[in-house]
């Protein structure tokens, strides 16, 4: 049976109704580099799961934040594309070629509902501006008319559900070291090769922290090394 779009995704993250989970159970640590990441946090950053994360719906992912706020924060794995085809997951529509194309799982919250990500050119006018290019679709016309144009997955994806976090919570989160941030980038999102982006993500991460960790001065106190 045909599930409609969810037209109030992004609302819904608004208006605090995110789901809550368990924070990861990783090592605590309270370093330069995971407070400089909480202050990294907002709409449009990469999070990029560290390694040993132990939730299964998060390891090895790198997650768009597309809302972020003193109420919460939301965002849509990018790296986890299905063997669903657009034609399948919308069997009542009449997609073009995307009919080929497949659906990517966004997170564990509503994966009865979809989101969409676009990048130009001629955005569609209702889509909400995110990063580098990359808007958010949340209504259920404008999803419909781009899958029904055929429009390409170099520029157009559609993520089944989404990840939520309720307030305060991803930036403890993040502080405990279960997240790295990063520059939000449409070439990232809109990756070829989804499977291979965390990989290449946590290797960029490491480079730039061990420069960090370079730079700082010596003789700090004990706890600043703790990793």
């Amino acid at each position: 049976m045909y599930t409609p779009p969810a037209v109030a995704a992004v609302a819904l993250a608004l208006a605090g109704l995110l789901a809550v989970r368990t924070a990861p159970q990783l090592p605590p640590v309270d370093d330069h580099v995971h407070r400089d990441a909480v202050k990294a946090l907002a709409a449009g950053k990469l999070l990029v799961a560290a390694r040993g994360m132990p939730d299964g719906n998060f390891s090895r992912t790198v997650i768009l934040l597309v809302a972020y706020s003193d109420e919460g924060a939301m965002g849509v794995v990018v790296n986890r594309r299905t063997d669903l085809t657009l034609a399948r997951v919308f069997p009542e529509l009449t997609p073009g070629s995307a009919s080929v194309n497949q659906a990517f799982i966004g997170g564990p919250v509503e994966r009865t509902g979809a989101i969409g990500l676009v990048r130009g050119p001629d955005t569609p006018a209702d889509a909400r501006p995110i990063v580098d290019g990359v808007h958010i679709v949340s209504s259920r016309e404008t999803l419909e008319t781009l899958i029904k144009a055929g429009t390409a997955s170099s520029r157009f994806r559609v993520y089944l559900g989404y990840a939520g976090w309720g307030p305060g919570q991803l930036d403890a989160e993040t502080l405990e070291g279960a997240w790295h941030v990063a520059a939000g980038e449409a070439g990232v999102v809109f990756d070829p090769d989804p499977a291979a982006v965390w990989q290449r993500q946590i290797a960029r991460t490491d480079v730039i922290q061990a420069r960090a960790a370079n730079s700082q001065p010596r003789h700090l106190p004990a706890w600043s090394h703790r990793m």
